[in-house]
C-alpha cells in the first residue's frame, strides 16, 4: 500500500489514538523492502507492546537475516495498545505491517517470538485482528503460515492448536530454509505445504507430529546486524545489541535458558569489537550492550571493553552488561565498564543461604558475593541491585531468612571497613519450574506459602533498613507455572481466555485473575493443583517431544543432587556429560 493511500485510510485512525508513532513506521534504518516484487514475504509479529517488541535483539536478528536474502522481504508488526485496538475494530480495520502497509493477511509468513507465556492470548487476539483465524483448523489455503520460535517453543503442547510451525533452537538458518522450501512447492495445498516443512530439521509441526532435534547455530558476523530500525520514541532497551556469547554453561538448575541454549558459543574479540564500532557508528546511540546468558564468563570480556573504552573514549558511549557473576566480577571489569559514569551494579546470588545456592548450583560463595560487593563499595558504587528467588526446591525457612542475613553480613562488613552502606535494591521473584531443567518435576510453592515466605522475610526489614525488597506477583508467577508445563488441555484454556476478552496479560494490571479460574473452573481444572503439581520422573511429559540434546537420565541425577545439595562443576570449566554435544554432534567454541 503507497503512502498516501494508508494515510487517507488510517489517519483519523491515527489522530485519534495514543501514540500514533507506534503505528506509522517509516522508522530510521527500517529496511523497506518492496512488497510486491519479493518471492516470499514475512512479517516477524511480536505479542507485546512496540516498545518491548522493537527492542527484542532476536527479532532485529531474523529481520536482517531475511532481508539479506535478494527474493525474500521481512516487515515488522507490534501488538496494538487496547485503544488502536478498539479503533482498528470500530473502524472495520486489520492490522498491517509497519513498513509496506500491507494487511498481515496477506504475508506467506508471520513470525512470532515466544518469550512469555503470559502472552499466548494477545497472539490469538493479533491473529484475530489481523483477520487471520487463531485456529489451524479454520485457515485457508491463502492465509499466512504461522511460526514461532524462542523459549516457549520448548513446550509447544499449550500452542498446538493455534501455531504451524515451531522452530526449535536457533532460527538464523532454519528460517532462511523454511522460505526457500516453501518458495518452490507454494503451488501446493496448504496442509501438503506444512507437511513438507515439518521435514527440515528443527522444524515442529502439531498436524505432523514427530520427535523433533533443535537448531544449533553457530554465531557470524555475516548473520548479526549492524543497524536496526530506530523507535520513534524512547524503547525499553534503547542501544547498540551486540550478541557476544550464546548458551551459558552454568547450569542453574532452575533456569531454562541455561539448559536449552546450549552449547556455549562465544563471539570472537575481534569481530565483537568491529559489530559494537559500527552499530554505534551506524545508529548513532550512546550506549552498546554486550549481550549474553552470562557476559563476564566470556573468555576475553575485560579486553573486548578495554579496547571499545579507547574506540569511544571522549564520545559519551558507554557499555552495559546484564547482572554480573560475582565470581567472575574485578574491580577493573567494573571500572572499565563504567569508565564515563557510575550506576547501579547488579547481581544476581538467587539465594542468601551457601545451602540454597548448592541446591540450585549457583556455585557462589559467601565470600565471593561479599568480595563483589565491597569492592564495588570502595571504588565508589553506592547503589547494589540483586536478583533473588523464593520458592525453590527443597527450601527452608532458614534459607529464605538468609537473604536479610546476607545483607546485614554485607553492611557489617562495610561498617567494618569505615565504608558507607550501600543502597541495596533485592528483586524477589517466585520459582517457576520449567521444561527441559532439573527442577521440571518439582512443584510450586502454594500461594499461601509464597505469602507466608513473603511475610517472614519482610519481618527483617526493620534490621536491613538500606534494602529495599519488591516481590514479583505470586499470582502471576503461579499462572506462568501452569502454563509452561501445560499440555494440549491448555490450548482449551488460552482460546477460552481468549475468546473472553484475555489480552496484553504480559502486563499485569490487564489480568483478569478471576477470570483465568472461572474459565479454568469450566474446563474442569484447577489451576493451583496444576502449578504445586510434582511430577513423576518416569513418565512421559508433554514437552518430551522436543529434542533439546540433554539426557533425561542426567536431568533426573541433576534432580537428586540438587535434593542432597551437591554441586555440579560449569561445563565451561570441565564437561558435565549432559549429552548434547554428544545427542547433537556439536561442540563448544570459546574464544581463546
Amino acid at each position: 500500500m503507497n503512502s498516501q493511500k494508508f494515510l487517507d485510510e488510517f489517519a483519523p485512525i491515527l489522530h485519534s489514538c495514543e501514540r500514533p508513532s507506534r503505528y506509522i513506521g517509516s522508522e530510521f534504518l527500517s529496511q523497506n523492502k518492496d512488497f510486491n516484487s519479493a518471492d516470499v514475504r514475512v512479517a516477524f509479529v511480536f505479542p507485546d507492546k512496540y516498545e518491548i517488541g522493537i527492542s527484542n535483539f532476536g527479532h532485529k536478528i531474523l529481520y536482517h537475516v531475511i532481508n539479506s536474502c535478494e527474493n525474500f522481504m521481512a516487515d515488522r508488526a507490534y501488538t496494538p495498545d487496547k485503544d488502536f485496538l478498539e479503533l482498528l475494530e470500530k473502524n472495520n480495520k486489520t492490522l498491517y505491517a509497519l513498513e509496506s502497509k500491507e494487511p498481515l493477511k496477506n504475508f506467506d509468513f508471520l513470525g512470532v517470538a515466544l518469550q512469555y507465556e503470559m502472552s499466548y492470548t494477545t497472539l490469538l487476539k493479533l491473529l484475530e485482528c489481523s483477520g487471520v483465524s487463531p485456529l489451524i483448523t479454520e485457515r485457508k489455503n491463502d492465509d499466512p503460515i504461522i511460526f514461532a520460535g524462542g523459549p516457549c517453543a520448548f513446550n509447544p503442547a499449550p500452542l498446538s492448536k493455534f501455531v504451524d510451525l515451531f522452530v526449535i533452537g536457533d532460527g538464523e538458518e532454519v528460517c532462511v530454509e523454511i522460505l526457500e522450501k516453501y518458495n518452490s512447492i507454494k503451488h501446493l495445498d496448504r496442509f501438503k505445504i506444512l507437511e513438507e516443512l515439518s521435514k527440515i530439521e528443527g522444524v515442529y509441526c502439531p498436524v505432523y507430529p514427530k520427535k523433533t532435534k533443535k537448531r544449533i547455530f553457530v554465531p557470524d558476523k555475516k548473520s548479526h546486524p549492524t543497524k536496526s530500525p530506530i523507535s520513534h520514541f524512547v524503547s525499553v532497551h534503547d542501544r547498540a545489541t551486540v550478541e557476544i556469547r550464546r548458551g551459558c554453561g552454568r547450569l542453574c538448575r532452575f533456569c531454562q535458558s541455561s539448559h536449552t541454549n546450549l552449547p556455549i558459543r562465544e563471539r570472537n574479540k575481534d569481530d565483537i569489537i568491529s559489530l559494537a564500532c559500527d552499530y554505534v557508528k551506524n545508529t548513532g546511540y550512546d550506549e552498546y550492550s554486550l549481550l549474553s546468558l552470562s557476559s563476564n564468563d566470556h573468555s576475553s570480556i575485560e579486553e573486548i571493553i578495554e579496547e571499545l573504552n579507547k574506540h569511544f573514549k571522549g564520545t559519551g558511549v558507554n557499555v552495559s552488561l546484564p547482572s554480573q557473576r560475582a565470581d567472575k566480577f574485578s574491580t577493573k571489569l567494573a571500572k572499565l565498564m563504567q569508565a564515563e559514569k557510575k550506576s547501579t551494579v547488579t547481581i544476581a546470588p538467587e539465594a542468601g543461604s551457601q545451602r540454597m545456592r548448592d541446591i540450585i548450583n549457583k556455585n557462589l560463595t559467601q565470600e565471593q558475593i561479599l568480595n563483589a560487593v565491597l569492592s564495588c563499595v570502595e571504588n565508589g558504587w553506592d547503589k547494589i541491585k540483586f536478583y533473588f528467588i523464593i520458592g525453590l526446591p527443597f527450601e527452608t525457612d532458614e534459607d529464605v531468612l538468609a537473604i536479610a542475613d546476607l545483607i546485614k553480613t554485607i553492611n557489617f562488613e562495610c561498617k567494618k571497613r569505615g565504608f558507607r552502606k550501600p543502597a541495596i535494591t533485592c528483586s524477589i521473584s517466585v520459582f517457576v519450574p520449567k521444561p527441559h531443567t532439573p527442577f521440571a518435576w518439582h512443584p510450586q510453592n502454594s500461594l499461601a506459602e509464597i505469602e507466608r515466605k513473603k511475610a517472614l522475610l519482610l519481618s527483617r526489614k526493620p534490621e536491613i533498613k538500606n534494602a529495599r525488597l519488591n516481590f514479583h506477583s505470586p499470582r502471576v508467577s503461579q499462572l506462568e507455572a501452569f502454563l509452561t508445563r501445560g499440555d494440549k488441555r491448555v490450548a482449551d484454556f488460552i482460546y477460552e481466555l481468549y475468546k473472553n476478552g484475555s489480552y496484553l496479560d504480559s502486563w499485569e494490571e490487564n489480568i483478569d485473575f478471576e477470570l483465568y479460574h472461572k474459565v479454568a473452573k469450566s474446563l474442569n481444572i484447577d489451576i493451583e493443583k496444576e502449578a504445586t503439581r510434582a511430577y513423576a520422573t518416569e513418565n512421559e511429559l508433554p514437552w518430551d517431544i522436543i529434542d533439546t540434546g540433554l539426557d533425561k537420565n542426567w536431568l533426573i541425577d541433576e534432580y537428586k543432587r540438587a535434593s542432597e545439595a551437591k554441586t555440579t562443576i560449569p561445563c565451561d570449566v570441565k564437561c558435565s556429560n549432559c549429552g548434547v554435544c554428544k545427542n547433537l554432534k556439536t561442540h563448544k567454541v570459546l574464544d581463546k
